[in-house]
């Protein structure tokens, strides 16, 4: 490095190309943060009934996320659970390599008016925060990808 005019003052081209990292560095954090963050979601949709609800988001969920390769959904699969005699009709999101377990979403219906729920570890990432807006969409009516 050379000294300039001023003692304590560095210039020269190995500085500046650490400014440039560091700037680059920045900008691709920051862009890795543009994806919106999920949380669990609590919503009232005009369904006849929980399992009605449910039905529509399995049957799109399962042809929009898991079937689609989309590599967000990669990994896993759904796994209706909407026969309950004593329970909520609930969809599970699990990982494909541990059929046993914890889900990792589970989306639930009751009541009436019906209201659906989500919660699980995946709620809180980008990932939740897709299928939170996906069942916004399809409990409003469009069933498209």
């Amino acid at each position: 490095m050379r000294r300039a005019g001023r003692p304590g003052r560095v210039t020269g081209s190995r500085f500046g190309g650490l400014q440039g990292c560091a700037v680059a560095a920045l900008l691709a954090l920051a862009a890795c943060q543009s994806e919106p963050m999920g949380g669990p979601m609590a919503l009232e949709v005009s369904a006849s009934n929980p399992v009605s609800a449910l039905q529509r988001i399995n049957n799109t969920g399962a042809k929009c996320w898991i079937r689609s390769g989309d590599r967000h959904f990669r990994g896993l699969h759904m796994i209706p659970e909407l026969d309950t005699t004593a329970g909520r009709p609930r969809l599970l999101i699990m990982r494909t390599d541990k059929r046993q377990g914890l889900p990792l979403l589970v989306i639930e219906a009751s009541g009436a008016p019906t209201k659906i729920v989500t919660y699980g570890p995946l709620t809180s990432s980008a990932t939740g925060a897709r299928v939170n807006s996906d069942i916004m969409r399809w409990s409003s009516g469009p069933d498209g990808c």
